[in-house]
């Protein structure tokens, strides 16, 4: 991958196969990332309950069928989970949790906050748990740029591309300094905690060779910790880019999404011999991908989201978008 790393631990939960669902954790850090809701019975609740952030592509069925267990994964948690998707997002997922009766608990203190991305708007509502999830009044905010989600680490953007129904991309950047290093933390002494954040929060400061913390009863040095469980790396970016067409309109978007990406996850639904289907439902092929990839100059590319017409011939898929990429690989 080059002179960039990625600092989280990405799964690509149904591979190229199955339902685009991408999950993005960042160890010890109660702020995993989900792309897309379609089927993810192989994350587990805890998994889930870690989520600071869901990004909802479109609404069909196979990109959405999965955020009742995402509801699941949350319900009992204090805490703020952001949701973002496009137009007809904040009345769907209303009446996906109004569908169920709760028992409110005064544990039970969820509120989710989802936001639409519209062409030159943000429409906000907030639903709210303890007060038993009425209506959200819509907030329209003006859309400034791409950036629809940010925290100390990150960044996450996102593009309106060429769909039948209205559909995002997205991509993520991780901002250049220190990241936790996950191998480094599963062979520490040391157990991942709020710590973590506390050594970023003091690094961000410039004076950590100043300041220790206690952890699980001892002393550390910040320095020491950033050496022995951190590593400082320039920005790197993650795209994911599912269910477009590559068309005029959408090229210049999905090249900006993709630009320099450290790993491109995207749409291969179609073989190039069936491109009339893959115009008519506005989908990707296999050799579009790669060309993307190529003019983008990612470093890694990712085939996603196979049609099933090519059950058992799935590697066609993946050899076509070789002949122009060859670092393309699927994940069967």
């Amino acid at each position: 991958m080059g002179s960039k790393e990625l600092n989280s631990t990405i799964n690509l939960v149904n591979g190229s196969t199955g339902d685009p669902v991408l999950y993005i954790d960042y160890p010890g850090r109660d702020d995993a990332f989900l792309f897309d809701a379609g089927e993810n019975y192989t994350l587990s609740l805890k998994q889930l309950s870690d989520l600071e952030a869901v990004l909802i592509s479109h609404h069909h069925v196979d990109h959405f069928i999965g955020f009742d267990r995402v509801i699941r994964a949350n319900i009992d948690a204090k805490k703020t989970l952001s949701v973002y998707g496009p137009a007809g997002s904040i009345q769907k997922i209303y009446d996906r949790i109004k569908s169920y009766e709760y028992p409110f608990f005064p544990f039970q203190q969820i509120v989710i906050k989802v936001t639409e991305i519209h062409e030159t708007e943000l429409h906000r509502g907030v639903l709210e748990c303890r007060r038993r999830f009425p209506k959200p009044i819509i907030e329209i905010l003006p859309r400034e740029n791409l950036i629809i989600h940010e925290n100390d680490q990150l960044l996450i953007e996102a593009e309106l591309v060429d769909h039948p129904v209205p559909c995002l991309n997205f991509s993520l950047t991780e901002k250049a300094g220190y990241h936790p290093d996950s191998q480094k933390l599963k062979e520490g002494v040391l157990r991942p905690g709020r710590w973590i954040q506390e050594v970023l929060d003091s690094a961000k400061q410039g004076t950590p060779k100043k300041k220790s913390i206690e952890i699980q009863g001892g002393i550390f040095q910040i320095q020491t910790l950033l050496d022995q469980y951190f590593v400082h790396q320039p920005a790197s970016k993650v795209t994911y880019i599912t269910d477009t067409a590559y068309s005029e309109t959408s090229k210049p978007k999905l090249f900006e999404l993709a630009k320099k990406a450290t790993r491109l996850y995207c749409d291969s639904f179609y073989l190039s011999k069936h491109q009339k289907q893959a115009d008519k439902y506005r989908h990707m092929t296999a050799l579009q991908a790669a060309e993307l990839a190529k003019e983008a100059k990612v470093e890694q590319l990712i085939l996603i989201h196979f049609s099933g017409r090519y059950q058992g011939q799935y590697h066609l898929l993946l050899e076509e978008a070789q002949t122009i990429f060859p670092q393309a690989q699927a994940i069967f």
